[in-house]
């Protein structure tokens, strides 16, 4: 009997032990068992609040628990054109907590760095929620208010057509006139507004913008030249106008784009792709993502992470000829 009471207290002793240091838990499984998400996911975005990045950001946080059954917590941690923000969720555990809401200017500003502080490739991308395109317009009576009317005048006048618009939209035209064979003059502006202006004064030739952009002033002042982009233009009045692919180039366009630290495990990238991808489904995200005059352009995981390698190679081509 004596012998069975010490075997009992003995016993539960190691429990008490076992529970003291976390290895028995009461009513719940292991961390390391529990399933992903189970704790608030944090937003990093790369830009102050009130802009565009800042905004899609708001608007998936707000439906974020429908579909991932945890909050997004967005963050803004802007600086450098989004290098800093970057930086700050490389620092973080690469478990899926941590995403990053950036687009191409924080890998323009890395690429035009001689020595810059990390690499366009220092990301898993997870998706893109979205892409603009360069739209390229001129006056409509201009001689080069049609790509082939463009490509005639450039050629009997070399570097003398002037194209407008900000590094990225000037990008996306230096891409299609590298592969055109076509020398222009490329003014790049701190804003699309400013470029817009200039073009509307009769200060440059042609003017790069987004499609939302250039859709205030086409037909009425401007027409809709080429779209350097392989995204086609299905809105009224624009189903005319040629696309990269249509014209045979290799085109660009500059994504939106959600990632993650490089390191963070391919299966929870993937859930996360999926659950982006029916987060971006909603009705009311639909809504507000269109009020912005903005599309959805979805790409899962895969095929975002090959778009986004060949987007970086391509500009690192295209930055040289700026």
């Amino acid at each position: 009997m004596k012998t069975r009471f010490i075997k009992v207290v003995i016993l539960s002793a190691a429990i008490f032990l076992l529970i003291g240091n976390g290895l028995i838990f009461a009513g719940e499984a292991p961390v390391e068992d529990a399933e992903y998400p189970s704790k608030m996911i944090t937003c990093i975005c790369v830009f102050k609040a009130g802009g565009g990045t800042d905004r899609w950001s708001r608007i998936m946080s707000s439906a974020a628990v429908d579909h991932f059954g945890q909050a997004w917590h967005v963050v803004n941690i802007p600086g450098a054109d989004g290098i800093v923000g970057w930086r700050e969720g490389l620092k973080k555990p690469a478990d899926g907590y941590t995403v990053i809401q950036g687009s191409t200017t924080p890998v323009i500003a890395l690429l035009k760095e001689e020595k810059p502080p990390i690499s366009p490739f220092d990301i898993k991308i997870v998706c893109y929620v979205s892409a603009f395109r360069a739209v390229l317009v001129a006056k409509p009576d201009a001689p080069w208010s049609t790509w082939e009317g463009l490509v005639a005048y450039a050629r009997q006048n070399p570097g003398k057509l002037t194209v407008g618009g900000t590094t990225s939209h000037v990008m996306g035209q230096a891409n299609i006139f590298d592969q055109a064979g076509i020398e222009v003059t490329l003014v790049p502006y701190d804003s699309t507004a400013d470029g817009i202006a200039d073009f509307l004064g009769g200060h440059i030739d042609t003017a790069s913008a987004t499609f939302s952009t250039v859709q205030t002033i086409v037909p009425e002042e401007a027409v809709a030249v080429i779209n350097t982009s392989e995204i086609p233009i299905t809105a009224k009045g624009f189903e005319n106008v040629p696309s990269a692919k249509d014209l045979g180039f290799d085109g660009m366009a500059f994504p939106r784009w959600v990632g993650v630290h490089p390191d963070t495990p391919d299966e929870i990238v993937v859930f996360f792709s999926e659950k982006m991808d029916s987060l971006l489904q909603d009705d009311a995200v639909k809504k507000f993502i269109k009020k912005l005059g903005e599309e959805i352009i979805f790409l899962p995981y895969d095929e975002a992470q090959e778009a986004y390698r060949k987007l970086v190679e391509g500009m690192k081509r295209a930055i040289r000829l700026l």
